[in-house]
């Protein structure tokens, strides 16, 4: 095993009086809509710059749902950032529903990236989105289950470098990875229907839990934990 880099991360569990109702990926929406609205100066809570224009850059700030209470994860000054937000008692309108923060569950720690001389086992607690209409359409027109197979695992070797990158990490040798076990899903993310992966891969990568890789990680998708069974 060789380490790359320890870098700050935080998350933050926000619970309210009790647990929201409805499916994750609508509700983890709603959940940074309500910070972006409650920070708006802060546009590492909403990725878009004074004009409104998108920031494309791996967002160091991503959103969850677990339990019908909202999880926020901090990546570098995201963590920082986090770490000094006065969160309870906090207004938050989630939908149409209104809260207040009554407890913050802050964790913290130094998530490490590495090389590793045996592949290790991951696993994604939400759908990773590959794709866009692009490579999507790219996709479909491959022949075979191997060709599919092989252009899935290039494109999450790909999204596997892309946050690497964004959080200043070198892997130094070439980067392996592929799915061991998938299930296509639908997707909904601004409106449209996407193709997300669920499932676990492998990699030659030491990936930290939480890491988030794929489109839109700070709506909630590609969020990846290692396998432990």
């Amino acid at each position: 095993m060789y380490l790359l880099e320890k870098i700050p991360y935080a998350s933050v569990e926000l619970r309210w009086h009790q647990p929201l109702a409805g499916a994750a990926p609508v509700r983890t929406r709603q959940l940074r809509g309500a910070i972006a609205h409650a920070f708006p100066d802060d546009n590492r809570f909403h990725q878009h710059d004074a004009e409104g224009k998108p920031l494309y850059r791996y967002p160091h700030i991503h959103y969850r749902w677990k339990g019908g209470y909202g999880i926020v994860a901090g990546w570098i000054t995201g963590a920082e950032t986090l770490m000094n937000v006065p969160w309870l008692e906090l207004p938050l309108t989630i939908g149409q529903d209104k809260v207040q923060v009554m407890d913050a569950i802050i964790s913290t720690q130094y998530a490490v990236f590495g090389i590793s001389d045996d592949l290790l086992h991951y696993r994604f607690i939400s759908p990773v989105l590959l794709f866009k209409q692009t490579n999507y359409k790219k996709y479909k027109q491959l022949k075979g289950k191997v060709a599919q197979q092989y252009e899935r695992d290039r494109l999450l070797v790909a999204q596997l470098l892309s946050p690497m990158r964004g959080l200043g990490v070198n892997f130094e040798v070439q980067l392996y990875a592929a799915f061991t076990n998938i299930k296509m899903v639908q997707c909904q993310l601004k409106g449209e229907t996407m193709l997300g992966i669920q499932g676990d891969f492998v990699s030659n990568a030491l990936l930290p839990s939480g890491l988030g890789i794929g489109h839109a990680v700070s709506h909630g998708y590609g969020w990846i934990v290692p396998k432990t069974d």
